[in-house]
């Protein structure tokens, strides 16, 4: 039976990676890293918004080097060789869930334990299959995008249904670098309909944990002190929702005196400071 389920998990990985057209950067392909059967842990790894699997790589090779097999799909409409494309404004939630969900059919293939971990709308897709799907052992928040600062929650909602009706606009990371941001492998704007359907998708994960336990056996979050952007109370709140229906959820916040961006994965940001971030996740994502 396990063999079938490999198998199958293979065969979804594969319509994963099937999904990487020519105009796909190829360091953003989807990643599968796998040891040639079902191993006893496998992991799925859920990138950032507007970035790609190439964020993950460093960390999915690091478990995998232990073992594990490891999974990492890129979502629709990112990864694109030109980092300007317009295709991302027509990324909707919808998309999302299904490729999050797609990718933890294939996971729990792969091997006889799953833990899916994601950082900002990989959060948000991690703490949705955790709350929606049983069979995984242990999910992994990372800086989970679900507010912005200093926007209250009836606000974001209303916004996000502006950014449904009104055309699209493109907006810079960073208006002064605008197209010389980096990482290389990321798009250097965002969509205002791409942002609402990840919103959107953070809004669907927070009605359903109002009302109902997680389905997943464990949960973890991560979360940073300096958000320049992100607003903690919501994922603060999440937790205290999920802990209220009897889930165990785990928390480890990095303090402020730690200086980190909102990214705290990809080792091609200046900012970043994998030395200090990577135990601890390392750690989060074993269950040590």
């Amino acid at each position: 039976m396990s063999g079938d389920s490999y198998e199958r998990g293979m065969q979804i990985a594969a319509e994963l990676k099937a999904l990487d057209g020519p105009n796909v950067n190829p360091v953003c392909h989807t990643r599968l890293y796998t040891h040639g059967s079902r191993t006893e842990r496998s992991l799925v790894l859920l990138h950032g918004f507007t970035n790609c699997p190439q964020q993950f790589d460093a960390l999915g090779t690091h478990f995998f080097e232990l073992g594990w097999n490891v999974l990492i799909p890129r979502y629709p409409r990112h990864g694109y060789s030109d980092r300007l494309t317009t295709s991302v404004s027509e990324l909707r939630s919808e998309h999302l869930v299904a490729v999050a969900n797609r990718a933890a059919d294939a996971g729990a293939g792969l091997g006889e334990r799953l833990t899916i971990a994601g950082l900002s709308l990989g959060g948000i897709l991690t703490g949705y299959v955790a709350q929606t799907r049983a069979g995984i052992e242990r999910a992994v928040l990372i800086a989970p995008m679900f507010g912005l600062k200093p926007i209250p929650g009836w606000g974001l909602a209303a916004l996000t249904r502006l950014a449904n009706i009104l055309p699209n606009v493109y907006i810079w990371w960073n208006s002064a670098l605008k197209d010389s941001i980096g990482p290389q492998h990321g798009y250097p704007r965002f969509s205002t309909k791409a942002y609402a359907a990840l919103f959107e998708t953070g809004s669907r994960l927070q009605r359903a944990a109002r009302t109902t336990a997680p389905a997943s056996k464990r949960i973890d979050v991560i979360t940073n002190a300096t958000e320049p952007r992100l607003d903690n109370r919501f994922t603060y709140r999440l937790v205290d929702q999920w802990r209220s229906h009897g889930a165990t959820v785990g928390t480890y916040e990095f303090p402020a005196s730690d200086r980190l961006p909102h990214d705290l994965i990809d080792p091609a940001n200046p900012e970043q400071n994998t030395e200090l971030v990577y135990p601890v996740v390392f750690e989060t994502i074993e269950g040590a």
